[in-house]
C-alpha cells in the first residue's frame, strides 16, 4: 500500500490557495463565494467547486484554517519521537476544544455538503491537515521503517485523533476533558507500539531528527 502523497500535496496546495483567497475577500469586506475565491486564486471555477460546493463551508473553513499552526510550530524542539507525535495529538485536541462550536458547525456543514453532492468520490470535503503533521513528527524514524509501515502509521494516527476522536469521547463516551486527554494519549501509544521499530534506541532516534526526506510519490 502506498499513499499518493504527491497528489495529496497538490490537492492541499489548491485547497490552501482557495482558503487564502477567501480570507482576502473577507479582509476586503467583499462577498465570499466559491466563484469569487476561484477568481482571486486564479483557479478554474470548475476545479474550485470540486473542493467547495457552497460559500458557507468555504468561509467557515477559511476562518478555522487561519488558526492552524504549522507542523514545525506544533512539534517545536521535541527530539523524542513519541513526544513529537503526542504534541500533534494534544495540539489537535486543544485546537478543537478552543473553537468547539465552530468545529462542530464546520463538520456538520461539510457532511451536509457531501450528502447534497451525492457522495461524489472526486469531491474533497476535508483538507487532511493532520497527515503532514504526523509525517513531520515521525520523520526521525522514517529511515528505519518500510514505506508501507510508515504510511500505515501516519494513516492510523490520523484516524484516531483530531476532531472526530474528541467529539466521540465527549458525545458518545461522555467523559470529561481530563479523561478524554488520557484516553487519547493511550490510543496514540498503542498505535506507536504497533508500528515503531522494536529495536530502535532512543539515542538513535534523536540523532536522526531532521535528517529524513519527504515521502516519495
Amino acid at each position: 500500500m502506498r499513499l499518493d502523497i504527491g497528489r495529496t500535496n497538490q490537492k492541499a496546495r489548491t485547497r490552501q490557495a482557495l482558503l487564502a483567497a477567501a480570507r482576502l475577500l473577507m479582509e476586503r469586506n467583499e462577498p465570499v463565494s466559491v466563484a469569487a475565491a476561484a477568481d482571486e486564486a486564479k483557479i478554474s471555477r470548475a476545479t474550485a467547486y470540486r473542493y467547495f460546493s457552497n460559500a458557507d463551508v468555504l468561509s467557515l473553513e477559511a476562518v478555522l484554517d487561519g488558526r492552524v499552526a504549522t507542523p514545525q510550530e506544533i512539534v517545536g524542539d521535541a527530539q523524542d519521537v513519541r513526544e513529537r507525535v503526542h504534541r500533534v495529538q494534544r495540539y489537535l485536541f486543544a485546537l478543537t476544544r478552543g473553537s468547539e462550536a465552530k468545529f462542530r458547525i464546520f463538520l456538520a456543514r461539510a457532511l451536509d455538503s457531501w450528502v447534497a453532492d451525492g457522495g461524489r468520490p472526486d469531491r474533497q470535503i476535508r483538507a487532511g491537515r493532520r497527515l503532514p503533521m504526523y509525517e513531520f513528527a515521525l520523520a526521525p524514524v522514517r529511515p528505519r521503517m518500510t514505506e508501507e509501515d510508515f504510511t500505515r502509521l501516519v494513516l492510523s494516527l490520523s484516524a484516531v485523533s483530531g476532531m472526530e476522536s474528541y467529539l466521540a469521547l465527549k458525545d458518545v463516551c461522555r467523559v470529561d476533558d481530563a479523561t478524554a486527554d488520557t484516553v487519547a494519549a493511550s490510543v496514540i501509544d498503542a498505535v506507536l507500539d504497533r508500528f515503531l521499530p522494536k529495536d530502535l534506541g532512543r539515542a538513535e532516534v534523536d540523532s536522526q531528527v531532521g535528517g529524513s526526506e519527504p515521502m516519495k510519490t
